[in-house]
Formats: C-alpha cells, sequence, structure tokens
C-alpha cells in the first residue's frame, strides 16, 4: 500500500525577508559608513612586514657588510703600513770585542772593547710599502669585490625565497578561511535537510533511516567544522609567525584582485631566468672568485719587492749616535716551497671549474622549474574556468534534489549525494582559486622576477 506523501515543505535554508531581518542587515553598513574599519592587508603589506623582521635577510645583510669589510681589508694591502714598537733587552754579559793592543812596560791596557750595555731599551717607528707583488694584491681585492657581488645575489635569493613563503602562507590563510565557510554552509544546507526529514519523518512519509542517515551525515560535518577551523587558525599562527607577531594574533586580509595577468611564452620567460635567477648569478660569481684566488696563489710564486723605512732609538751610552733612520729596498723570491703554492693554484682553479659545473647543472633545472611553474599556471588556469561552470550546475543539481524530495518524487540518497557533489566542486573552486594565484607567485620566483 502506497503511503501517502503531504503539501512540499517550505525550503528553510533561505532566509526570511521580514523587516527586522532587513534592518540588521543595514545596521552594519550605516555603522561602517560612520565609524570606517581598518583596511584589509594585502600581500605587499605583509611583504613590507615580514622583509623587515625576517632573521634569513638579516642575516644576508650581516654577510653582505663581512664581504664589503673584506674588500676594504684588501684594498688596504696596497696602502703603506706603519707601525711603532719598544722593547727592553737584559743579557747576561755586556758586549764586546776583543782587541790586540801593544803591550806597554808598566801600563796594563785593556783587551776587550765594551759595545753595548747589558740592558737597554730600544724604540721603533716603521713604515712598509709594498712596490711589487707580481698581482697579488689587484687579485685580492678583485677577489673581494666578487664576494660583495655574490653576497648581493645572496641577499636577493633569501629575499625572494622570503616572498614566496609569505605569499604561500597569506594565500594558505585565505585557502583555509575560505575553506572553512564552504564547511559551514555545507553544515547548514545538512541542517536544513535534516528538519525536512524530521518533519516528513513525523508524518510517517519517509522511514527512520533517512532520520539516521542524515544524523550521521551532519556529524561527519561537524568533524570537518572542526578540522577546518584548527586548519585555519594553524594557517593563521604560521603567518603570523612569518611577520614577527603573537602566533594568536588577529589577521584581517584582503582577498587578491582578480587574475587579468596574461602569460609569456615559455622561451621568453626561460631567457628571462637565465638572465636574472640569483642562483645562477652566485654560482658565477663563485666561479670568478676560484680564478682569483688561483691567480692570488700565482702571485705568490712570482718576486715580491717591499720598501721600508725606519727610525730607531737605543738607550746605549756606548753608542756614539742613539737615533738612527734607515732605509730598506727588499725583494723576496721563493724558489722552492715543495710545490705548496702550485698545489693551491691547482686547488683554486679545480674549485673555480665546479662552480662553473654547477652553474650550467642549475641553468637546466632553472629552466624545468619555469617549464613546471608555466604549466601549473595554465593548469590552475582552466580548472577555474571549469569548475566555475560546475559550482553553477552543482547548485542547480541540489536544488532539484530537495525539490523532488520534498515533494515525494526524489529519493534522500539523491539529496546527500547532490549536496556531498555540491561541496566537492566548492572546493575544487576555490582551491582552484588560490592556485591560479599561487602559481602567479611560483612561476615569477622561477624567472627571477618576485
Amino acid at each position: 500500500m502506497e503511503t501517502s506523501r503531504s503539501a512540499p515543505l517550505p525550503d528553510r535554508s533561505q532566509p526570511s525577508h521580514c523587516p527586522l531581518r532587513r534592518a540588521l542587515l543595514v545596521l552594519p553598513l550605516l555603522l561602517g559608513t560612520a565609524f570606517p574599519l581598518a583596511a584589509a592587508e594585502t600581500l605587499a603589506d605583509a611583504w613590507r612586514e615580514a622583509l623587515a623582521v625576517d632573521a634569513r635577510l638579516h642575516a644576508a645583510d650581516a654577510d653582505t657588510d663581512a664581504a664589503r669589510a673584506t674588500l676594504e681589508a684588501a684594498r688596504g694591502l696596497a696602502l703603506p703600513k706603519a707601525t711603532a714598537s719598544a722593547s727592553y733587552t737584559v743579557l747576561s754579559k755586556e758586549p764586546a770585542a776583543r782587541i790586540g793592543l801593544p803591550t806597554l812596560p808598566g801600563i796594563a791596557l785593556p783587551d776587550q772593547l765594551p759595545l753595548s750595555e747589558r740592558t737597554y731599551a730600544t724604540h721603533a717607528v716603521q713604515a712598509t710599502l709594498p712596490v711589487y707583488t707580481g698581482g697579488r694584491i689587484s687579485a685580492a681585492v678583485n677577489a673581494a669585490g666578487i664576494g660583495v657581488r655574490a653576497s648581493t645575489f645572496e641577499r636577493q635569493r633569501s629575499e625572494q625565497a622570503v616572498k614566496l613563503e609569505v605569499a604561500e602562507t597569506w594565500l594558505d590563510v585565505l585557502r583555509s578561511r575560505s575553506a572553512l565557510a564552504a564547511t559551514e554552509r555545507h553544515l547548514a544546507a545538512l541542517d536544513a535537510h535534516a528538519r525536512d526529514v524530521d518533519d516528513l519523518h513525523r508524518q510517517g512519509v519517509v522511514p527512520r533511516t533517512d532520520v539516521l542517515s542524515v544524523a550521521v551525515a551532519r556529524a561527519d560535518a561537524r568533524q570537518q567544522l572542526t578540522r577546518a577551523r584548527h586548519g585555519a587558525d594553524l594557517a593563521t599562527a604560521a603567518y603570523n609567525r612569518l611577520l614577527g607577531r603573537p602566533l594568536d594574533a588577529t589577521a584581517d586580509l584582503a582577498e587578491p584582485p582578480p587574475d587579468t595577468a596574461g602569460r609569456d611564452d615559455f622561451a621568453t620567460l626561460a631567457a628571462r631566468a637565465h638572465q636574472q635567477r640569483p642562483e645562477l648569478a652566485l654560482l658565477g660569481a663563485r666561479a670568478e672568485a676560484g680564478d682569483q684566488e688561483a691567480e692570488m696563489e700565482r702571485a705568490a710564486r712570482r718576486p715580491q719587492v717591499g720598501l721600508s723605512a725606519a727610525v730607531l732609538h737605543e738607550d746605549n751610552r756606548y753608542r756614539v749616535s742613539q737615533d738612527i733612520a734607515q732605509v730598506v729596498i727588499g725583494v723576496q723570491w721563493d724558489l722552492f716551497d715543495g710545490g705548496i703554492q702550485r698545489q693551491r693554484t691547482d686547488a683554486a682553479t679545480a674549485r673555480a671549474r665546479a662552480a662553473r659545473e654547477r652553474q650550467a647543472d642549475s641553468a637546466s633545472r632553472v629552466e624545468l622549474e619555469v617549464r613546471h611553474e608555466w604549466l601549473a599556471v595554465d593548469e590552475a588556469i582552466q580548472r577555474l574556468a571549469t569548475t566555475s561552470t560546475a559550482v553553477a550546475q552543482a547548485d542547480e543539481n541540489l536544488r532539484v534534489a530537495r525539490d523532488r524530495y520534498r515533494n515525494g518524487v526524489g529519493t534522500h540518497t539523491e539529496v546527500l549525494d547532490a549536496e556531498a557533489l555540491r561541496t566537492l566542486t566548492d572546493r575544487n573552486h576555490l582551491n582552484a582559486h588560490y592556485d591560479v594565484h599561487l602559481a602567479r607567485f611560483r612561476l615569477q620566483k622561477a624567472v627571477g622576477e618576485l
């Protein structure tokens, strides 16, 4: 015997339009006009704050300061050096020279002549100047200058890494909050459907299994809601950490603007990446520095010429003049050192060659990375277009399923399936939306333009 169905139930998921509700909706707008709220934080704001507090960038700045100081020290090698010294000498005996004077009857003549006191103080001021070093100083200056450039490239790499991490975390916060809102909508839709099921069950129109199954679906949705809330909280904490804020600080973030940027062809992007990626420039600088280190070692095997001048004062009563000035020009040439300098030259040359090999390998890796992110942008754009249409279709499918169920021509399973499909479509759509922006940022990082 067929069970009769009652009249269609009203859609309780739709808001009523009573005057009180309309007044409540208008009131926040009026308050917002009278008391403007602070603007939501954009990604540019986040970048500015994160770059000011990030420890990696502070470390990179310290490395740059160290490289500049090293360069100034290398330049100082070509300047005169002035030193002052003092010493106090204590001898066991007074130095003396043996003299052979002829003996005279009745006269005792000394057979030694004192040369210095047993204790005396010596003071000296000396200046030295390298005249010729075989190119060692110029190579040291060049190597230090390359070190400054390398530290700049390292700083650029660190800054781009920080900016990408902040962008990813910023999008994670927005994505997790959108996912939380979608989960709340899903639970609200199940609550509305549960009320319909309860009404129909009390009328004896639907079996108790419909009530039980919707209760299970609501319980699962509440678990998903808890998970989504925790995910949004964790994403906000990670975002606050990068900006140097307390982990539980409130973060009001602005949604990214619609993606309207075009897409350059892969060859153009790859060419720009080869020119702009700081990693490649850093490896090239390391190779140049290795060449200069090898030149420094070669220069050490050439003659070294230096000029020095000094003024000495010795407190010695046996000296006719206790103040003496001297000028010395000296040449030093290591004719044989056991092959040490040659081996050091070979080692520096090998390091330069290794850096160039790594640069070539990194260039191909950069090109592959650019291609990967270039395709990721295309995929995300196509997914966004597809899911935009699917969202409207899923909403219509859910509406039809609920209408059929209320009118007794559809089943409870159809409604749950339609709601699950709508939830999945919402999730796919919001993921595609944020993946477009994420892929754009990663592509900019791959090209070296973030």
